[in-house]
């Protein structure tokens, strides 16, 4: 399967944080992510854009485990995206700073830690869980011909939408 052109453009300002060869890679991830059904792994994102024989998939796990990236970088880009593409040039840019546990175990996590558990704790009962501490950067947009304002998540792994009632 191959991709329109069109669709190839998308990631395009992305490409400055990788090398050519890993921008590659990872845009084949990206839409192979976008097309698989299931869960979301490398060999389901190969599968999806029909390179589920690809002899080299190995190359398509260091875009995530071995590679030289920075998230920080992208998040940068995105960042910028969003702002072009949801804020007015009049819009005052609101940030939203979340923190969220990902309760994760095992002698192989990078970033674990012990980490206050909001969800397990009670008034008078603190509770900490080990795990990674994600530390979330959403932008606040308005969008026109709607009363709630959608919070967009910037760097989460797992990115969510939802809307707060103003």
């Amino acid at each position: 399967m191959s991709l329109s052109p069109e669709s190839l453009l998308l990631l395009q300002p992305e490409a400055s944080a990788f090398t050519r060869p890993m921008f590659c890679h990872m845009r084949t991830l990206v839409y192979g992510t976008l097309l698989a059904s299931g869960r979301r792994t490398v060999a389901a994102a190969l599968r999806a854009i029909g390179r589920g024989d690809e002899r080299h998939f190995t190359t398509y796990h260091r875009v995530l485990n071995r590679a030289v990236w920075s998230p920080f970088h992208l998040s940068r880009i995105l960042l910028g995206l969003l702002v072009i593409a949801f804020l007015a040039p009049d819009a005052p840019l609101i940030l939203l700073i979340a923190g969220t546990l990902e309760r994760r175990w095992g002698r192989r996590i990078a970033y674990k830690g012990r980490f206050h558990d909001a969800v397990r704790s009670q008034s008078g009962h603190v509770v900490t869980s080990e795990g990674i501490h994600w530390v979330c950067l959403m932008l606040l947009v308005s969008v026109p011909l709607q009363k709630s304002v959608i919070i967009r998540n910037i760097t989460h792994a797992r990115a969510n939408a939802f809307s707060v009632e103003t």
